[in-house]
């Protein structure tokens, strides 16, 4: 595992730690290991190449008599001596001119063709030849000038014949490394076995160790895990080492510190809400009454329709006889002002229409009448209104149709009603322009797109148009009269319809009102 994910991994710190640890003193050990087997194999090798060389010295030295009197029935003994060592496999004494004067044993095939093509004359002791099984041990067999006259004369030799320190001859040994093998086989087994012991045993130390260390930081973890789950406020124990002795009593502070905390909260809550049960009974009361109220307005108002209508209709139609007989008595002065009289009433009357209507919502007492509903129908009811009050403002009022379907199912009264509050709206607030009403069809709805080019709306104005009581023009010296009605309950009426009515505008560049009605 990296390095930067183990610390980062979900393990414990003594785990991490403890993991370091062994890994550091296998790393370790392995490193002493080597270089001890290292340092082991190479000792024992000098040593046996040490024993090879003075076994090949020893048979140079006990050959020199035998070369010199030509006799290797002598140099048997000699032979046999060094044949005797575990670790020899051949050996020979071979003449300056490098035949073979004896020889004991086998060579090895594989010595005698690395030899065939070396310099076999030397005048020390060296490895002639190096294999993974063999040495091959040369050395000189020389006449020493410490050999005495004595020695010369049982021999018959002459210092003129034969010269002191002079080379006649070679000994060879085949020395074997199996020896070599098995024994660093051995040191590398016991080196390996005794790290391998030592490695467990420290590991075990350790981790002995750190479960001991490390128990005051585990109690203090789970004491906060304990708090966290619970939500309770324990205090750990203090114990342990310094520096964990100091984070208990850390914790412990802040704990006792979220104590305090928790109590005065407690007050806090406890006094909050007793003041928030007055103050709930109070808003409910509050509440309660508005709603009462509201809807005894409500049912007030939708109850006294008959009332509040039949006076003022009594109003328009005394105005209208009176009008009749002024003008059979050619009294035309008084006409006019009993014109004035009626269109005042009728303004009075569409303004508690509107007021009505709106209570009728509120209350939950207007009704939703369906019926097939044909567009011609609609077109033209709207056309013999809207044209009138189009053209009093010197607008030109047309209707686009572009949909296939010529009847469909809703209530015509409060569509009719819906349209002619937006196509009036349209003409009143627009001068020598255009009103369109375009219907047209997309997704099983129609659609009735009311266009004109007059003042229109900006951001602000269009975010409240549809509330109750609110004009574009809200000032005292406003330029258009209204109750601010029309809009709210035409989007009343649109929504009791299942459809949506919205509006797109821009300041001074005239209003499209759009109403989506399902087919």
């Amino acid at each position: 595992m990296p390095l930067y994910r183990l610390l980062s991994s979900p393990l414990s710190i003594k785990n991490q730690v403890v993991i370091f640890l062994i890994a550091g003193i296998t790393v370790m050990t392995i490193a002493i290991s080597f270089i001890t087997t290292k340092g082991v194999n190479q000792q024992y090798r000098e040593l046996m190449l040490n024993n090879a060389r003075q076994i090949t010295e020893g048979l140079a030295k006990q050959s020199v008599f035998s070369i010199l009197s030509g006799s290797s029935q002598n140099a048997q003994d000699a032979m046999n001596q060094v044949e005797g060592f575990q670790s020899v496999v051949a050996a020979r004494l071979v003449l300056e001119d490098q035949s073979v004067f004896t020889s004991k044993g086998q060579y090895p095939e594989s010595i005698e063709q690395q030899q065939s093509g070396l310099d076999n004359k030397t005048t020390q002791t060296k490895i002639l030849v190096e294999s993974d099984e063999y040495w091959l041990i040369k050395t000189p067999v020389i006449i020493s000038s410490s050999m005495s006259d004595q020695d010369e004369n049982e021999f018959e030799l002459s210092v003129e014949d034969n010269p002191k320190d002079q080379v006649i001859g070679y000994a060879e040994v085949i020395y074997s490394k199996a020896s070599l093998k098995q024994s660093q086989k051995q040191v590398a087994i016991i080196i390996t076995s005794v790290g391998f012991v030592a490695v467990l045993l420290l590991s075990l130390l350790m981790h002995i160790g750190l479960v001991i260390l490390f128990r005051p930081l585990e109690q203090l973890s789970k004491t906060m895990q304990i708090s966290q789950k619970t939500g309770d406020h324990i205090f750990a124990p203090v114990e342990g080492a310094k520096e964990i002795r100091r984070m208990a009593r850390s914790y412990n502070s802040m704990m006792a510190v979220l104590d305090e905390q928790e109590d005065r909260l407690k007050q806090h809550r406890d006094q909050l809400e007793a003041e928030v049960d007055i103050r709930t009974r109070e808003l409910v009361q509050a509440r309660d009454s508005a709603i009462m109220a509201s809807k005894h307005k409500s049912e007030f108002m939708a109850n006294m329709s008959h009332e509040l209508r039949t006076p003022i209709q009594s109003i328009i139609g005394y105005g209208e006889l009176v009008v009749e007989e002024l003008e059979l008595e050619g009294n035309f002065d008084l006409i006019d002002d009993m014109d004035k009289i009626t269109t005042n009433s009728q303004r009075l009357l569409s303004m508690i229409n509107s007021l009505l209507d709106l209570a009728k919502i509120e209350a939950g007492k207007i009704e939703v009448k369906y019926s097939e509903v044909s567009i011609d129908e609609v077109q033209q009811s709207v056309t013999d209104i809207i044209k009138p009050l189009a053209e009093k403002n010197h607008n030109h009022f047309e209707i686009i149709t572009n949909t296939e379907i010529s009847k469909f199912n809703t209530d015509q009264e409060k569509l009719e009603q819906v349209l002619l509050n937006l196509l009036s709206n349209a003409c009143k607030f627009t001068e020598n322009g255009k009103v369109t009403l375009l219907i047209s069809e997309e997704n099983k709805q129609l659609n009735f797109d009311i266009k004109d080019t007059g003042i229109g709306l900006s951001p602000e104005q269009q975010q409240y148009i549809f509330d109750e009581f609110r004009q574009v023009d809200g000032s005292q010296a406003r330029q258009f009269s209204g109750t601010g009605l029309g809009l709210a309950i035409s989007k009343r009426f649109v929504e009791l319809l299942n459809g949506r009515l919205s509006v797109q505008s821009e300041l001074g560049q005239g209003s499209t009102f759009t109403v989506n009605i399902p087919v």
